[in-house]
């Protein structure tokens, strides 16, 4: 009999291996078999830990979401940062973040079609949107303005990233960059959108 750490690091590997296939190949990469092969073990040890498919493909989806908030945190202990410039370094302008970005872009195909994923989507944009409007609060701006103001932000990140993933060669670090920072800038005047 397995110990209970046994079994959520088996758990952990099976996600993490998830996460690994769907950059390599899309969601249809992401089989029982394809996770066992990786792991070398038999499928019955990664079907005894997960329902479905669709169980992996949410548990992995949360996975790349934590790991994509270790990132932002990590720019959040930098010297005075601002919640803005940590949300610019989700954008796709490193491995890490193309990565994240790749395996994000899969999943939200699969939210199309998935209640459960689907619902992880909306709790994501919604935590990213909730932390730009409570900054922009914090600055004393008025409730619609910062409003306004972060899903301006949001907006940039999501519609940057989005060009990036697939046109690396006119979307440089520094142009992705520059264009969230005007964004910013009209979200919140250029004083605060370089700070």
């Amino acid at each position: 009999m397995s110990a209970p750490g046994d079994s959520a690091e088996r758990r952990a590997s099976v996600i993490r291996q998830a996460a690994e296939l769907i950059v390599e190949g899309g969601l249809p990469a992401v089989t029982v078999r394809n996770i066992a092969r990786r792991l070398g073990c038999s499928t019955t040890v990664v079907s005894h830990h997960f329902h479905d498919k669709d169980e992996v493909l949410v548990e992995t989806y949360r996975y790349v979401n934590a790991q994509a908030a270790a990132l932002r945190n990590e720019a959040l202990s930098a010297l005075s940062p601002s919640p803005v410039r940590a949300v610019e370094e989700l954008l796709p302008i490193g491995e890490p973040q193309r990565r994240h970005w790749t395996a994000w872009m899969h999943c939200w195909t699969a939210a199309l079609y998935s209640p459960a994923l689907a619902a992880e989507h909306t709790l994501g944009l919604q935590r990213t949107f909730d932390r730009m409007y409570d900054y922009l609060l914090s600055l004393d701006m008025p409730r619609d303005r910062a409003r306004d103001g972060a899903q301006t932000i949001c907006n940039a990140l999501y519609g940057i990233a989005m060009q990036a993933i697939f046109d690396r060669e006119r979307w440089s670090e520094d142009r992705q960059r520059g264009e969230f920072r005007r964004a910013t800038a009209y979200a919140l005047g250029p004083a605060e959108a370089h700070g």
